[in-house]
């Protein structure tokens, strides 16, 4: 709808600081074809790997971008598949806003993290530059040094 504006920040600014207002219509002209480009790359790829039939007939989306209205539709429809959106499972005591697709991929890389740790290195002591322990101390660990 050309009359909806939408308040889109300028490059290098956040939330608050400039931005334009463009209609929803222009938005929607710029990202649908990408995610159309974006959803025949992965059936195309699925086909050339050989994957296409052993990925059955469910497709899980993940990410902020798949909360985006339609994006589930299209990708069902490009896929030729059934598509649900993925939300972290397994993890408790978390806030209720990291409960959505958006985090779902790194809540599968956490578990997939832990799942995969051999057992000698848990527990133990860090040295200088090592990160080891629990899962929960390596990813805290790992915020601290990037963040």
């Amino acid at each position: 709808d050309d009359r909806e504006m939408l308040k889109v920040p300028l490059v290098g600014e956040d939330e608050d600081g400039a931005s334009n207002q463009v209609p929803r219509s222009m938005l929607i002209q710029i990202i649908q074809p990408r995610l159309e480009e974006t959803f025949e790359l992965v059936r195309s790829h699925l086909e050339l790997g050989g994957f296409d039939k052993l990925a059955g007939r469910r497709v899980v989306l993940t990410g902020g971008a798949s909360q985006m209205q339609g994006v589930r539709d299209l990708a069902g429809l490009v896929l030729d598949k059934q598509v649900r959106l993925g939300r972290p499972v397994g993890f408790q005591g978390l806030p209720e806003a990291t409960g959505g697709p958006a985090f779902s991929t790194c809540g599968g890389l956490i578990r997939y993290a832990l799942a995969h740790t051999p057992p000698t290195t848990r527990g133990k002591k860090a040295s200088a530059g090592e990160v080891t322990g629990s899962g929960w101390g390596r990813l805290g660990s790992w915020l601290k040094s990037n963040f």
